[in-house]
């Protein structure tokens, strides 16, 4: 079954993703090796930790599709952003500064993990209100959901996507992540599972790790789904 990783830190120069061009192909080799076939390249576009990263990450990602399009013509690359909501992102997304996920209406968005729930409630809220569809990008490690988790219910009930990190489902970003991120799963709140790769030790771009546990407790529909379809659909603008 290949793997399209929606959700990851590859392209370099960018962020507090890969360090180096040398990296930044390692990494795609490591994914190409563990059975990605798509990429969703979503490097961070907050302003007040990394700058204005809408040159850098164009620059690194035509450098990333030439390499690609030597060693692996199969592999299809996607340009996005992971917005670290702020009140101004709204004006950088219109303005066309912070990009959706592949051209779509899909914006990937990030909070601090210690984020107040009424504050991401908030910005989701507004968000939508805007037009803009929201995927709650690694939505296992917000810990106010942890107490909320009706909102989750509340928030996939009218149109809101979830994606959960790959490794958090075998304890990688802690036990309350992991007891969360399997909890999201069995109530059927999860659409999309991606690596949130930054490197390639600590964070390395695998999707086959979470494969042991998915293929315990899905059926092979909604495996593909959560690792394939979903985020195919997303980049293509389609309804999930």
């Amino acid at each position: 079954m290949p793997f399209f990783d929606m959700h990851c830190h590859m392209l370099c120069h960018v962020d507090d993703g890969a360090k180096t061009k040398d990296v930044m192909f390692s990494m795609l080799e490591t994914a190409y090796a563990d059975g990605i076939r798509a990429i969703c390249l979503t490097p961070h576009f907050s302003p007040y930790l990394f700058g204005d990263t809408y040159r850098q990450s164009e620059q690194a990602f035509a450098l990333l599709q030439d390499y690609a399009a030597q060693k692996y013509p199969d592999l299809q690359l996607f340009l996005g952003h992971e917005l670290g909501y702020h009140r101004s992102c709204v004006s950088a997304l219109q303005e066309g500064h912070c990009r959706t996920l592949g051209g779509s209406r899909y914006i990937l968005v990030d909070f601090p993990e210690r984020v107040d729930f009424f504050e991401l409630k908030s910005a989701m809220m507004h968000l939508r209100s805007m037009g803009f569809l929201t995927v709650l990008a690694h939505a296992e490690r917000y810990g106010c959901l942890f107490s909320h988790f009706q909102w989750v219910k509340e928030y996939v009930a009218e149109g809101g996507i979830v994606q959960v990190n790959a490794s958090s489902l075998e304890g990688a970003w802690g036990t309350l992540a992991k007891l969360q991120s399997r909890r999201m799963l069995r109530a059927r709140l999860v659409h999309v599972i991606s690596t949130d790769a930054h490197n390639l030790t600590t964070r390395p771009p695998k999707m086959s790790v979470c494969m042991p546990y998915l293929q315990k407790h899905c059926d092979e529909e909604t495996v593909h789904r959560l690792v394939w379809e979903n985020a195919w659909r997303i980049v293509q603008d389609r309804s999930l």
